[in-house]
């Protein structure tokens, strides 16, 4: 019998979803979980057939974690700490250690780079001190310090994920696009397609506790990002804001709080890895024709 590497991913939500896709795509059997258990039959979150499903939330272990993670060699999380406290270590840390204790079983984290301490605007690198400002960057850090202890886990730092169904082009046709205004606020941003390529990439050459950013090399304001939109469907960009004068929830506001450059240049030292959509500007344009061919935008003023 031929060997069929098993992935569980915990939380196919956008990235787990691309990913499985990519994986099924290359011979893998996986697994996963979503809230419900309930699997999306159609649309842009729309799960390979193969994928077994099962029923999963902070308040709700899964039922049968002898089936779930029956051969699994592979096992990764998405889903984010919930109250200071990760959903899936604390559920099922215990049976993935005694797991990994009888077997090779690789362990993955998708994490963020919320966890860097505040370099005002600068560069960071996965050397870079992490003594987040905000609560979820401290949790997050202490979440991805219990994978790599427990699990060896490598851990991904992903900036902003975008990619067809959740970009700028989805706020400006719903009306809900803002443009803040805050000079220097750059960030980075990396296409889940991108992402899901970077853990495979990391699967293929695996190394315990390894951490990697996940980012474009093209940091920039979001209202860049969204004024370029803009101009691909032919719209006006809405009129920018100053962040003192704008009305915010705290979340959205903690978001511009801090500014920072990441550098993700080790996925090409340590993977050979190029990224697909190393800018904004290239993952727009492969968005936009993912849409379209979806029927997400099906009309572009001219």
């Amino acid at each position: 019998m031929s060997y069929q590497p098993t992935m569980f991913i915990f939380g196919l939500g956008f990235t787990g979803t691309i990913l499985s896709r990519m994986l099924v795509d290359n011979g893998w059997r996986v697994r996963g979980t979503k809230r419900g258990g309930i699997r999306p039959e159609s649309g842009i979150n729309m799960l390979p057939p193969s994928v077994e499903v099962f029923d999963f939330a902070a308040d709700a272990p899964i039922a049968n974690p002898d089936l779930a993670f029956d051969g699994v060699t592979h096992v990764l999380s998405t889903i984010a700490v919930i109250g200071g406290t990760d959903p899936v270590l604390a559920a099922h840390g215990a049976t993935l250690k005694t797991i990994k204790a009888s077997r090779d079983l690789w362990a993955g984290y998708v994490s963020a780079t919320s966890v860097y301490t505040e370099s005002k605007g600068g560069w960071v690198t996965e050397n870079s001190p992490t003594d987040a400002i905000s609560k979820r960057g401290q949790w997050r850090r202490q979440a991805e310090m219990d994978w790599q202890d427990q699990l060896g886990a490598e851990v991904f730092r992903a900036a902003g994920i975008y990619g067809a169904g959740r970009s700028a082009f989805q706020s400006l046709l719903s009306g809900k696009a803002r443009i803040i205004r805050k000079p220097g606020h750059l960030f980075n941003r990396i296409h889940v397609a991108d992402l899901a390529r970077i853990i495979m990439a990391a699967m293929e050459q695996p190394q315990q506790q390894r951490v990697l950013n996940c980012a474009d090399g093209n940091p920039s304001e979001a209202g860049e990002v969204i004024r370029k939109a803009a101009a691909m469907l032919g719209m006006d960009a809405p009129d920018p804001v100053d962040f003192a004068d704008a009305d915010m929830s705290p979340m959205a506001r903690s978001f511009y709080a801090t500014a920072r450059c990441v550098d993700s240049s080790q996925l090409k030292s340590a993977l050979g890895l190029d990224l697909l959509y190393p800018d904004y500007h290239t993952g727009l344009a492969a968005i936009l024709a993912e849409e379209q061919r979806l029927g997400l935008i099906k009309d572009i003023a001219t």
